[in-house]
């Protein structure tokens, strides 16, 4: 795989975008998932301290995607 920006040999994935990104050009920024599984929906009665989502700090990210934060509700 190739690095989205400039053609060399990419080292990792763009979390957002799936972009393949070089040593470079890697940037990080923080990535929120949903995990369906450690919510109510799929295990029934959950302590209320467990969320239903991960934060990763250093995802890797291409640097050139637009990340947007949505809110449902």
């Amino acid at each position: 795989m190739k690095c989205y920006q400039c053609d060399s040999e990419a080292r990792a994935v763009c979390r957002f975008c799936g972009s393949g990104v070089c040593r470079e050009h890697t940037r990080a920024a923080r990535y929120v998932s949903g995990i369906a599984a450690w919510g109510q929906r799929a295990w029934g009665a959950i302590p209320r301290e467990w969320t239903d989502y991960v934060v990763v700090d250093n995802a890797i990210w291409c640097g050139r995607c637009s990340v947007q934060a949505f809110r449902q509700g």
